[in-house]
């Protein structure tokens, strides 16, 4: 990897200096009330980076030291006076006697070495830490869908992701005497009134996460530092689902409830209606509502319009049986063709019957023998008084046209 490389990715992609600080704050509860134990007691800070957790511990009271194998993150610390080695995390601890630390920690440093190594590293720790001293051990957390599938391989020198699961059991098998595991960043709301999207769900579990596993030591002692063991931190991938889950039955649940009441409203609109229909006044007032029917249509079309209008409605109907009937009989077309003869009138009665019955679309359909406007005819021909009137529709619709 080239030279500064890594340091440049890490202020990209981590946070700057002071982010990471400010989020390291969280881990102060667990070790303020060593610094009562052990004044100015050791602690050794595992890939310490630029230092931040450093600078924490000597301000709280720790004389602390740092190692990591990259020198230009190291770079910062030396300019800072911190007490800093180029060394890797195993061999520091193998050269520490038993029992001299209060505090072991390592940020982020876990996913980047293989499992074997970090057996090792667990095992050192619990050696060189005093009674009730902690090992805390920060990764990222590939309970976080995006964190675990992606984001994890953004950095080039991550081994593989660790579960919490996996990670708590490891001090806790090695001999520590208790764990907990820490959750941390969680960026989402959890409050009932905000409303999550899937989104939430495969980003919002805590993006990291530490254990924290401290030493047997006497219950008194173990005592002074219990408090900070006790609540829970961050959000995690069950309590998000769960959440998503509740919140997608209450939508549904008030959907179906709407839904409901709409079908109510609708039954009790259509008895209404029926009701209505079935009602003595609606069947007297037949004749009324008629005679209102034709006024309005009078206003709207005037009495030509309305001639045209039951015109059409009669010829429509003797038009399509006519045109069915010769669909049917090709034959009787095709021996009487011409202009005058039954081809001719075959195609003048299709053609009025194009410009008289116009669909809603304003798209025009040709009836034949199986179209809704065509009933197959059980009489042999049109009756003379039926061609008449065919004649005198045909002109009444040549003069409307000629009006337009």
């Amino acid at each position: 990897m080239s030279e500064g490389f890594y340091r440049a990715f890490e202020d990209k992609h981590r946070g700057s200096r002071e982010l990471i600080k400010e989020r390291q704050c969280v881990y102060l509860p667990f070790v303020q009330p060593l610094i009562e134990v052990y004044p100015s007691a050791p602690a050794i800070d595992l890939g310490c980076g630029r230092g931040e957790w450093l600078e924490l511990l000597a301000e709280t009271g720790f004389a602390a030291r740092g190692v990591d194998l990259d020198d230009g993150m190291l770079a910062e610390c030396r300019a800072r006076g911190q007490n800093v080695r180029t060394q890797d995390a195993v061999s520091a601890l193998r050269e520490l006697p038993d029992e001299s630390q209060a505090v072991v920690s390592g940020f982020h440093l876990a996913e980047h070495i293989p499992f074997d190594v970090l057996q090792d590293l667990v095992r050192e720790a619990l050696r060189v830490l005093k009674p009730a001293g902690l090992l805390i051990l920060e990764t990222p957390n590939p309970e976080n869908i995006v964190v675990g599938t992606a984001n994890f391989y953004l950095d080039p020198t991550h081994k593989q992701p660790i579960p919490p699961l996996l990670l708590s059991f490891l001090p806790e098998h090695l001999g520590f005497a208790r764990v907990k595991t820490i959750r941390l960043q969680g960026p989402v709301d959890m409050s009932e009134r905000r409303k999550l999207s899937i989104h939430d769900v495969l980003g919002g579990v805590s993006p990291d996460y530490a254990i924290v596993a401290q030493k047997t030591a006497p219950i008194d002692l173990v005592r002074q530092v219990s408090w900070a063991f006790t609540p829970d931190y961050g959000v995690t991938l069950d309590m998000l689902a769960g959440t998503y889950d509740q919140q997608i039955d209450v939508r549904l649940a008030n959907i179906d409830a709407t839904a409901q009441q709409a079908m109510a409203k609708a039954v009790l609109a259509e008895n209404a209606l029926t009701a209505i229909y079935a009602s003595t006044s609606w069947r007297v007032t037949v004749p009324l509502r008629w005679v209102g029917d034709q006024r309005r249509l009078l206003r709207e079309r005037g009495i030509a319009g309305r001639l045209r209008d039951l015109a059409q409605k009669i010829a429509r109907p003797l038009l399509a049986k006519g045109i069915a009937y010769f669909d049917a009989r090709p034959d009787l077309r095709a021996r009487h063709s011409g202009v005058g003869g039954t081809q001719g009138i075959y195609d003048r009665m299709r053609s009025l019957f194009l410009r008289i019955a116009p669909q809603d679309d304003g798209s025009t359909t040709i009836p034949s023998s199986d179209s809704p406007y065509s009933p197959v005819l059980t009489s042999t021909a049109l009756t003379p008084h039926a061609r008449i009137l065919l004649d005198a529709l045909k002109a009444v619709v040549s003069n409307d046209k000629g009006v337009r």
